[in-house]
């Protein structure tokens, strides 16, 4: 039986399809769907042949043409080459993470609450000396990775933020000499949290903080002093920072069924990242069902899409990772690093492959102090996979899957590379829902890739602060996308406003392809942004780029309307849009925005902000057969 290429399903009246390969999906209409039965196995002519007593013919080759079209450009069905099957089964090698589990107190009786006394000087070498050679192990293994991730593992609480601040710098310290990125995380599990929302009820909270270089590590941590009886709200804003190398998030492991409202209750909350550790509900003392588990996925999923509709931006995972990967077309063969890119070390210095594999005797593969691992039950995980488990190669999931958790499938089978039908059935329904949910933001021509990682550290103005920033006031800011192509083109022609003359090309005419391109491929370092009324129709522009200078930008501001100039509810959310966009930015500490000779209501615009006039740019601009000075506004961001 030959594999499924294109999978094809329907939901909620609505019909899709996914290359198997490529991760390619789209929506179908009835003659795509009739065609997507017989393509590519059935030839052009054969297709009209057998669909002529229901689709016009013109109608037929115009979708089999576009098919085409999307093959020719590697989309859909790529060729498969002799050497892309040896490609499948490479993998990278070297440790990108270790997760370490601090020793426990020695007495039960008197638990650390932030401070050591001399008792427990023996205690805190030992965790140190653990510490140390788990930096060790992480780096002496990491052979060619540059990103690597250390991950310290505390139950219930801190028990001694001197020590747990030690280890971070000592780990950050070694990964720079060795020239490493580290990201040190430390992760506070089982956290009880009084008075939570009842949608959190059942469900096993953990707060989890990373550290980049440049941290201020004794600052960050200083959060989880007290991590027990605390407000949600509390936490929300301890695991919020506005430096760059700071990222926090909870982790919610599923106890029952009602994801959707958890995760609504966590938003609510003010959490920016959250997770969803679907693994970890698997192996819990009281593990969910896979039909629970996708219930709630899916529920989750479709909440998520419907708030980065409203511009509401934060991160959920694994399903923002899922939606990256469908709209970038990324698949993956593999999804599990344990014991090839991840090893992890308990309490007691034992190395397992990974922190879900912690306390299974079967996959002990050595301790520190010995100083040596097992390889060769090492390298049985090595071939894990959708490309090497036989029950993976003929699933239409394999490439967004990935072959799952190899600890799951140990847990639900007793072999960790033979998954589980139960579980296979559950993932291919939660994959399928997710499509439809992602399908909501791509109908509305959401650029997923920007929003993803706008909600990842980045060295440019975070557009997720920014719009945190704004959606406090009366509008809101996303990037343009390509389906403003339209919008953009008619507010662009024959328009003399400085943000389209006064600028590198200083055209006054654009089409609905230039302005696509835009939305596809940003100009260099600039980005390019819609302002957003409350309900979500645009009403202008702000476009920044970085200056010649240290510090200074230069901007771009525009709006439809010459009314939304004096709003002062626009003034105001302006204003908060570049405090956000300037914090923690060394690179946009002041910024120059040009206003054009017709351009009055911008001019007293940029002076309510809190813009000064610094020049005029004499004859700076040519339009309609006569030269033109152009006002020159500047602002120190940090001051307003």
């Amino acid at each position: 039986m030959a594999r499924e290429r294109i999978h094809r399903f329907e939901s909620e009246g609505k019909r899709f399809a996914i290359d198997t390969e490529t991760c390619f999906c789209f929506e179908c209409d009835a003659i795509s769907w009739d065609v997507l039965q017989r393509y590519p196995q059935t030839p052009a002519n054969r297709i009209y042949h057998e669909l002529a007593h229901k689709h016009d013919r013109a109608e037929l080759a115009e979708v089999v043409g576009e098919l085409e079209w999307l093959r020719a450009t590697g989309s859909i069905v790529p060729d498969f080459k002799p050497e892309d099957a040896k490609k499948l089964i490479e993998f990278e090698k070297g440790l990108k993470k270790l997760s370490l589990e601090l020793p426990e107190a020695q007495s039960e009786t008197r638990p650390w609450r932030g401070r050591s006394t001399a008792q427990d000087a023996p205690y805190r070498e030992r965790a140190r000396s653990l510490g140390r050679d788990a930096i060790a192990l992480l780096l002496g293994r990491a052979r060619d990775q540059e990103e690597l991730e250390l991950e310290i593992i505390e139950p219930d609480a801190v028990r001694d933020l001197e020590l747990l601040g030690d280890l971070c710098s000592e780990g950050l310290r070694v990964a720079a000499l060795a020239g490493k990125r580290l990201t040190v995380a430390v992760r506070v599990s089982d956290v009880e949290v009084p008075k939570a929302p009842e949608a959190l009820r059942g469900h096993a909270l953990s707060m989890r903080i990373e550290l980049a270089a440049g941290a201020d590590v004794r600052a960050a941590l200083r959060g989880f002093a007290k991590a027990q009886g605390r407000p949600l709200a509390s936490w929300a804003k301890a695991l919020q920072s506005e430096a760059e190398s700071v990222l926090g998030r909870i982790v919610l492991r599923p106890g029952n069924a009602a994801l959707g409202a958890a995760v609504e209750a966590l938003d609510n909350a003010g959490f920016a990242v959250i997770e969803l550790d679907v693994d970890g509900a698997y192996l819990a003392e009281e593990p969910l069902t896979p039909a629970a588990l996708v219930q709630g996925l899916r529920d989750a999923a479709v909440y998520y899409a419907h708030r980065l509709l409203r511009h509401h931006y934060f991160r959920l995972d694994p399903v923002a990772s899922l939606f990256w990967r469908i709209y970038n077309g990324a698949p993956q063969a593999r999804s599990d690093p344990a014991g090839t890119n991840e090893l992890a070390v308990d309490s007691a210095g034992v190395v397992y492959p990974s922190r879900l594999f912690i306390g299974k005797e079967d996959f002990r593969l050595g301790t520190v102090k010995e100083g040596a691992i097992d390889e060769e039950a090492r390298k049985r995980l090595d071939d894990v996979g959708s490309a090497t488990t036989s029950a993976c190669i003929r699933c239409w999931a394999r490439n967004l899957c990935g072959g799952g958790p190899s600890a799951v499938h140990h847990a639900l089978t007793g072999d960790f590379h033979t998954p589980h039908e139960p579980w296979c059935q559950g993932q291919r329904a939660w994959i399928e829902a997710a499509v439809v949910a992602f399908n909501v933001l791509s109908g509305e021509g959401v650029n997923f890739t920007r929003v993803y990682h706008t909600l990842r550290r980045t060295a440019r103005p975070s557009l997720f602060t920014m719009a945190r920033a704004a959606f406090r006031m009366s509008i809101g800011v996303r990037p343009i996308e390509e389906a403003d192509a339209v919008l953009l083109r008619d507010w662009e022609n024959w328009n003399g406003a400085a943000y389209f003359t006064f600028t590198d090309a200083g055209l006054l005419l654009a089409t609905k392809y230039d302005r696509e391109m835009d939305s596809l491929h940003p100009q260099g370092v600039d980005q390019e942004l819609m302002l957003l009324r409350k309900e979500g129709s645009p009403f202008g522009m702000l476009k920044l780029r970085p200056g010649e200078l240290a510090g200074l930008a230069h901007g771009w501001v525009y709006m439809h309307d010459p009314a939304d100039y004096a709003s002062e509810a626009i003034r105001k959310g302006f204003r908060f849009i570049l405090k956000e966009a300037a914090s923690g930015q060394d690179v946009f500490r002041q910024l120059l925005v040009p206003a054009g000779p017709s351009e009055t209501a911008l001019a007293d615009f940029l002076r309510a902000v809190g813009f000064q006039q610094v020049g005029v740019c004499r004859d700076g601009l040519y339009l309609h057969g006569r030269y033109h000075d152009v006002a020159l506004y500047a602002v120190q961001v940090d001051a307003l």
